[in-house]
């Protein structure tokens, strides 16, 4: 496996987890992607691409999805939280 695939595949992993992670806090919570997207100030369609496991989220969409979950940045990437 070359460098680029062994990224692409752990970069995939992490997506996938920080979407899992954010869609399981969100309906724990009770609250709609526009919900999440309103609280967190960012759009709905980035919440439905994080969830997916599609979006690539800037540092700071990251934080703030945190904030409107009331968790810790570091917990959405948390494998088996």
């Amino acid at each position: 496996m070359t460098e680029a695939e062994s990224f692409a595949k752990h970069q995939k992993r992490v997506k996938a987890t920080f979407g899992r992670n954010v869609r399981d806090l969100r309906l724990s919570l009770k609250l709609s992607q526009a919900d999440l997207a309103d609280d967190a100030g960012i759009r709905r369609a980035l919440v439905s691409e994080v969830e997916r496991g599609e979006a690539n989220p800037t540092l700071d969409s990251i934080v703030r999805i945190a904030l409107a979950l009331d968790v810790e940045p570091a917990e959405l990437l948390s494998v088996g939280r």
